[in-house]
């Protein structure tokens, strides 16, 4: 499959937006709750904060885009490294490539020596399986999962050679 990797600009950072949220919708309320996870949508994937993100030159706010469909998001910033906070590929668009190609352009921008990482819920089996194939190792816990407190994780790196 053909998709381009760029910068969202426009109405891709809004289909960024609704991309995540349809992913958040359909695989966290059986890892942590249907209220949990609307709540969650509702206070941190905000219209405004999404486009906050995208202004912030610092930050990778990344998109895949086959034609002018969103098929894919990314988003990531320093923090002890570069922390990648958001990572969704469109249902359909699983297992094509999309998420490996999302994030190789990311870990192409670093520098050797640069820890890239990400907390994944526990059990999110799929999720965590991905991360390994695509070469992170497992280096810790945390029961803040991208600092949502009560929210159990799985901590992930990389670091770029």
């Amino acid at each position: 499959m053909k998709f381009d990797i760029h910068r969202a600009t426009g109405a891709e950072i809004e289909a960024a937006r609704d991309l995540t949220n349809r992913s958040w919708l359909s695989t966290y309320p059986s890892l942590i709750g249907e209220e949990t996870t609307r709540k969650i949508i509702v206070d941190r994937h905000s219209s405004q904060l999404f486009v906050e993100q995208a202004s912030r030159v610092q930050d990778r706010f990344l998109v895949a885009v086959d034609g002018a469909t969103v098929v894919g998001h990314l988003y990531a910033f320093q923090k002890e490294g570069m922390y990648v906070d958001r990572l969704h590929v469109d249902p359909t668009r699983k297992g094509q490539g999309v998420g490996r190609a999302l994030l190789a352009h990311l870990e192409r921008q670093l520098f050797a020596d640069t820890r890239c990482w990400l907390d994944v819920l526990t059990g999110s089996d799929a999720a965590i399986r991905f991360y390994e194939r695509v070469g992170y190792k497992r280096v810790g816990e945390t029961d803040a999962c991208g600092g949502l407190a009560g929210i159990p994780a799985v901590i992930y790196e990389k670091i770029m050679e």
